[in-house]
C-alpha cells in the first residue's frame, strides 16, 4: 500500500522512507518543484521513492493524482504551507487527519494566540491586523512597546517586525503594503523577550511526551534571523517536567491531537511563552538531530499518525546519547550562488561536521533577513548539545560563499 506525502520538508525523506517501509508501506512524493529535494534524492534509490510532479498549490489536481493511487492508505503533511490543502484531501479520501479546524487554527497566528491566552497559558492576545500603515500603527498603539508584527501565516521568519520605538514604527509601516503575505493578514502581539527553545514532542490518545528541547540562536533584534540550534538542551529536572505538563496543555487547546509537533517557545522570566505552535516535525536537520541524539527513527511517530495509529514512540524506552548543533549559512551581500569554498576542510574540525546544502549553484539570494537566505547547514555532534553546537559553530565558520553579481 501506498502513503502520500504533499510536498515535505527538505530534508527526512530516506527516514520517512525506512519508517513507511517498517510499517509496510511505500511513499510516494507529490511536488511541484523536485529540485527542492535533489539532496535527499541523490541518496535514494529508483524503488524507494515515486516522484509524481504536479502542481501542489491546486488540489483538485492533487485529488486527481491521489484518485489513480489504487491503494491509499494514508497523507503525510508536514509542512505548513501545505497543511491546510492536506487536510482538505486527507478528508475527501478518508484519510487520518488532525482535521481541517485544527489545520485553520495553526495556520492563523492570532487564533492560535488567543486560544492559549483565554486558557491562561499566554500573559496576552493578539490583535489581527490589516496591512497597512494605519492599522498597524494603531495596533502597535493599542499594545505598546515592545510589539511583534508578523503574517498571520507567515513561514521561514519572513515577514515578522519588532517594533520596539517610533524609528521601527514608522519603517514597518513603510514596508508592510508590499509584504507578500500568504494568511491575507497580519497579526499583532506582545513581545516576549527571553531565549527561544522549541519543544519537540509527540501526541497520541489524548497524552503528549516531551522528546527534548532545542534552543534556537538567534541575530540580534530586531532582525532575529535564526542562525544556529542545539538538541537536547538540559533543563533542571523540575522545569522539564512543568514544561511536558505546560506543552502537553498548549496543544491540547490548539486541537493537535496526534503525531510529531515543533512548538517555540520563548523562557521569559515569568514563564514560557508560545511563539508558534507547528502541527509537523521540525524543519531543517533537526529531525536527523532527533533520530541520532534519540537512537531511534522518531520519523516512524510521523507514518503511524498518517495511518491512524497510537504513535509508537508514545511508550518507546528513549535513551538519549550525544547532543547536536546545526548552524545556519548565510551569504554576506546578495548574489547568484557560485559554490562555497571550505566544506573540504569540515573533516579538520571536531564532531564529525556534515555539510547539508539547502539552495542550488546558480540560485538567486536575495532575502538576508530571514531563512530564505540560507544557502546550507553544518551539522556537528559533541558529548551534549553545548558541545555540538560549538563544534558545528567552529566548522561552519570555515565555509564561505561564492557569490556572482545579479543578472
Amino acid at each position: 500500500m501506498t502513503i502520500a506525502l504533499i510536498e515535505a520538508l527538505t530534508f527526512g525523506l530516506a527516514h520517512l522512507r525506512d519508517a513507511a517501509a517498517e510499517a509496510g508501506h511505500q511513499l510516494c512524493l507529490l511536488t511541484g518543484n523536485r529540485s527542492v529535494y535533489s539532496y535527499e534524492l541523490d541518496r535514494l534509490g529508483p524503488d524507494d521513492l515515486e516522484v509524481i510532479d504536479v502542481d501542489t498549490t491546486d488540489v483538485a489536481a492533487c485529488a486527481a493524482v491521489l484518485d489513480r493511487i489504487p491503494d491509499l492508505a494514508g497523507l503525510v503533511n508536514s509542512t505548513d504551507t501545505w497543511m491546510l490543502p492536506g487536510a482538505e484531501l486527507a478528508e475527501r479520501f478518508g484519510l487520518a487527519t488532525l482535521g481541517l479546524d485544527t489545520a485553520r487554527t495553526l495556520r492563523d497566528k492570532a487564533a492560535v494566540r488567543n486560544l492559549l491566552h483565554q486558557a491562561g497559558l499566554s500573559r496576552a492576545g493578539a490583535i489581527r491586523v490589516e496591512p497597512t500603515a494605519e492599522a498597524v500603527t494603531e495596533a502597535v498603539a493599542a499594545i505598546g512597546y515592545p510589539v511583534i508584527v508578523k503574517d498571520s501565516a507567515g513561514t521561514s521568519s519572513r515577514s515578522v517586525w519588532l517594533i520596539r520605538d517610533d524609528a521601527e514604527r514608522d519603517r514597518a509601516v513603510r514596508q508592510v503594503a508590499d509584504a507578500n503575505l500568504m494568511g491575507g493578514h497580519l497579526v499583532a502581539e506582545p513581545y516576549f523577550p527571553g531565549p527561544v527553545y522549541s519543544a519537540e514532542t509527540v501526541t497520541g490518545e489524548g497524552r503528549t511526551r516531551l522528546l527534548g528541547i532545542a534552543v534556537h540562536i538567534h541575530t540580534p533584534e530586531p532582525v532575529r534571523r535564526e542562525e544556529a540550534v542545539a538538541f537536547p538542551v538540559v533543563f533542571p529536572a523540575e522545569e522539564l517536567a512543568h514544561l511536558e505538563t505546560w506543552i502537553g496543555k498548549v496543544l491540547d487547546v490548539v486541537g493537535f491531537s496526534s503525531g510529531i509537533a515543533h512548538t517555540e517557545f520563548a523562557r521569559t522570566p515569568d514563564g514560557p511563552e508560545v511563539v508558534e505552535v507547528n502541527g509537523r516535525i521540525a524543519g531543517a536537520v533537526i529531525g536527523e538531530m532527533m533520530c541520532r541524539s534519540l537512537r531511534t527513527n522518531v520519523y516512524r511517530a510521523v507514518i503511524d499518525a498518517a495511518l491512524g495509529r497510537r504513535p509508537r514512540l508514545l511508550d518507546e524506552p528513549l535513551s538519549p546519547g550525544p547532543g547536536y548543533g546545526m548552524t545556519f549559512l548565510h551569504p554576506s551581500a546578495p548574489g547568484r550562488l557560485a559554490g562555497w569554498r571550505g566544506p573540504e576542510r569540515l573533516g579538520l574540525f571536531p564532531g564529525d561536521p556534515e555539510f547539508y546544502p539547502t539552495a542550488r549553484i546558480g540560485d538567486r539570494i536575495v532575502h538576508l533577513a530571514d531563512q530564505r537566505g540560507c544557502t546550507a547547514l553544518v551539522l556537528a555532534e559533541g558529548a551534549t548539545a553545548e558541545l555540538g553546537l560549538y563544534h558545528s559553530l567552529a566548522a561552519a565558520g570555515t565555509v564561505t560563499h561564492d557569490m556572482r553579481p545579479l543578472d
